[in-house]
């Protein structure tokens, strides 16, 4: 029974990440075959391999072992102190995620406290997926490229957008921007 819900985390924590196994077996040094094996259940991975996983999708190991006891509570509580960094396809660029829920189970909101570094060089990657998606800027000069658009955002402007319009938030100032994401509806990958 654990080993499935190792299992399960393994492929649920990639999955987030945007990882394909292959891309994972690059960051572990794993094959994919075996990681495949893993995410299956077919193999049960020693201490040294799960901790390999573990830092390959930049995770503690002990999120592994956790139980769900948000999930038996109906809601999860996220202490400041207690933010998990997270890695999503922003961080490629720069981009620093906190997730704001601990939440066990899937569910249909993603919030996010993300921060963007100054700019030197306006990065190229859009994003483009299903649902929609809300930007308040808490701190900072942001810019909401959308589509061929250019909106400019500052502390206490919010924007509400339908995110299957290719889009990048971007740092506009000359100072770390701090924006509050929520992202509702995004198929998991």
């Amino acid at each position: 029974m654990l080993e499935k819900k190792i299992a399960d985390k393994i492929r649920q924590i990639r999955k987030e990440r945007g990882l394909t196994l292959a891309q994972l077996g690059e960051k572990t040094s794993l094959s994919k075959g075996l990681l495949s094996r893993i995410e299956n259940n077919q193999v049960s991975p020693p201490i040294a391999t799960l901790s390999k996983i573990a830092r390959g999708l930049d995770v503690p190991i002990s999120i592994f072992f956790e139980t769900d006891d948000n999930n038996e509570k109906g809601y999860a509580l996220t202490r400041i102190r207690d933010r998990k960094q997270v890695i999503r396809k922003g961080t490629k660029i720069g981009f620093t995620y906190y997730s704001l829920t601990g939440l066990k189970r899937q569910h249909v909101i993603e919030p996010f406290i993300v921060k963007y570094p100054v700019i030197k060089t306006e990065p190229k990657l859009l994003f483009d997926h299903p649902g929609e998606e809300f930007l308040f800027v808490l701190k900072g000069e942001m810019e909401l490229v959308y589509g061929k658009e250019k909106i400019r955002l500052g502390p206490g402007d919010a924007i509400h957008f339908d995110p299957s319009v290719p889009h990048r938030g971007q740092n506009a100032g000359k100072e770390e921007s701090e924006c509050l994401v929520v992202i509702i509806g995004q198929e998991v990958i």
